[in-house]
């Protein structure tokens, strides 16, 4: 069915037709891109050349690429089809409409395992600078895999209540105050309490190494100073543990931006007395602000490979093998 200009002027606004056409391009645009990234990450990370990789903290990180991997896959493919079908005002409605509410779906558990995982990542790093002699040995790469997979077990379990007759609006309300809302607040106040350990720390270490340097036979027997390599080792630590502050910083901000549009926007969708009539200019911030929440998807990796050299070097150095 060819459906010329003036025809869609007459079936839908211009101005809805323009969100979809626009909307539709824009994830057409980033949809690769996501893909491409983030598998990118998870390659460097497998085939970890430089033997860096086999900390906690990255299995985190590798969590987070998974599920961005798999929105790029699957719900941004069929939000695209949808779009244009709608668009192209396709004579099957109701199965673009089943479409993309199983997309969104698929897209909300992705999206809310990101969250919980960034949430995660922020106490494992507050225990780790906060308490490192009682909690660090507690936070392995098994318990840390177990987390990461028992956050996306939770967030299927939780999309799942719709099956067994839990109301639509009460899951989105459930959702919106408790993972859009609780959890980025959560993440945020754990972020402050890290910046304040992490100072603590700075502050500490310097005395941490007078005191040793006094012991000179336990430290260096023909020197008062700490020996060279506990100095390398140290400094290596602090700035390793510099960058994974810095860096759960930047992914909190990506959150924070990409996430709360979206957010605003149901609140006012669920509690405007609109959602069985809502306006076009709502339905197109609706769709605006559902862009914003796929764009965090591939920002994730670019933040990664900014703050992290040492993936950088590695992505680097398995593709000069390949070569």
């Amino acid at each position: 069915m060819n459906v010329t200009s003036k025809d869609r002027e007459c079936l839908m606004p211009p101005s809805w037709a323009t969100t979809l056409l626009v909307s539709g391009t824009f994830l057409a645009v980033i949809c690769p891109l996501t893909v491409l990234s983030n598998a990118l990450l998870l390659i460097a990370i497998y085939k970890d050349p430089l033997k860096t990789f086999r900390t906690p903290s990255v299995y985190f990180l590798v969590g987070l690429a998974f599920v961005d991997l798999i929105t790029g896959l699957i719900p941004e493919p069929m939000t695209i089809t949808c779009y244009y079908r709608f668009y192209n005002n396709h004579p099957d409605k109701n199965q673009t409409e089943t479409i993309l509410y199983a997309a969104g779906t698929i897209a909300a558990i992705t999206t809310n395992t990101s969250f919980f995982i960034v949430l995660a990542f922020t106490f494992a790093q507050y225990a780790v600078v906060a308490f490192p002699f009682k909690l660090k040995r507690f936070i392995t790469v098994r318990k840390t895999i177990t987390c990461v997979v028992g956050l996306f077990l939770y967030a299927i379990l939780f999309e799942s209540l719709q099956l067994v007759g839990v109301p639509r609006e009460v899951i989105a309300k459930i959702d919106l105050h408790l993972h859009s809302t609780f959890s980025l607040l959560l993440t945020i106040i754990i972020y402050l309490l890290l910046q304040r350990a992490f100072g603590k720390q700075m502050k500490t270490r310097p005395l941490t190494l007078t005191t040793m340097n006094s012991i000179k036979h336990q430290v260096c027997p023909e020197r008062r100073d700490s020996c060279p390599a506990r100095k390398s080792r140290r400094t290596q630590q602090t700035l390793i543990e510099k960058n994974f502050v810095r860096l759960n910083l930047a992914m909190i901000i990506i959150l924070l931006i990409c996430s709360q549009p979206s957010a605003i926007f149901w609140y006012v969708y669920l509690y405007s007395g609109q959602k069985t009539n809502a306006s076009l200019s709502l339905k197109i911030v609706g769709v605006a602000t559902n862009m914003t929440v796929f764009l965090k998807s591939l920002l994730d990796p670019f933040v990664f490979a900014w703050r992290l050299s040492k993936y950088r070097k590695a992505l680097k150095k398995v593709f000069s093998r390949e070569g």
